[in-house]
Parts: C-alpha cells; structure tokens; sequence
C-alpha cells in the first residue's frame, strides 16, 4: 500500500527518474535513506515497473487512436501493439476510441508502416492519427 509519502516521491522521479535519491529527500525533508528503501520497495511490489527517459528529437511522434470491435480482447491488441518498433507506450482508455498507441519513429513512412500494420487486424474498426507538433514537458 503506497501512502501520501510514496506518492510524492513518485510525482518527483517521474519528471525525472534520474534525480538524486538525496535531491528528493532534501525537497521532500526525509531521509536519503527513506526514499531509496521506499524507491526499492516500490519497484519489488510492481508499482514502479521501470524507468524511463523523455528525449526531445526531430523524429516523426504520433498518437494512433484505434477503435476495434465490441467482441475483442482490448488487452491482447494492446499488448501486441506495445511489442511493435516504434510504438513506446499503449493506453487502453475511454471514449470514442478503445486504445491509443505512441508512436515515435524516425520517418512519416515508418509511421505509416505501423498504421498499415494495426490495420490489417481484422477486429479494428478504425484508426485516427494526430501527429504530435509539441511536446511540453513539467518542471520539477
């Protein structure tokens, strides 16, 4: 069970995961100690399930909305779709579309690539890409 403490140190890493355990506890007013046994414990329980970087690069980034049909394993698209080249994060969500992919590859045809990929399931009903112009990053 995580509590408020565990949150904090959470919203500090994932901002930037490579921030000094002692630079979060000093903002936080523990110990070193506490949020490395807290960090570690957190990871061996599943709730921290990795690390991660967020890079600023000129490639082509993208969110592939999908929409599939009623009678399909939502998770078992998602996971496959998570295992492709390119695609660095799968959301299963709400609304409109049943799974969002983000794509960040280097070329406009190596998107297309994956687009025409996700297609050929024959439980997808439709995609919708947006192209991602910006990208604006918290501060710490």
């Amino acid at each position: 069970m995580i509590d408020n403490l565990d949150k904090r140190i959470m919203e500090i890493l994932r901002k930037d995961s490579r921030r000094p355990f002692v630079e979060v506890a000093n903002q936080l007013g523990v110990s070193e100690g506490t949020v490395r046994t807290r960090v570690h414990k957190m990871a061996e329980e599943g709730v921290i399930r990795g690390f991660t970087i967020k890079t600023s690069s000129k490639n082509v980034k993208a969110l592939v909305e999908i929409r599939i049909d009623v009678n399909t394993d939502t998770e078992e698209i998602a996971r496959e779709l998570a295992s492709y080249d390119g695609v660095t994060e799968v959301f299963e969500v709400t609304g409109d579309q049943d799974i969002i992919a983000l794509v960040d590859v280097d070329t406009s045809q190596n998107l297309n690539e994956i687009i025409e990929r996700v297609r050929r399931y024959e439980s997808i009903l439709s995609t919708r890409t947006r192209l991602i112009l910006k990208e604006h990053f918290g501060e710490n």
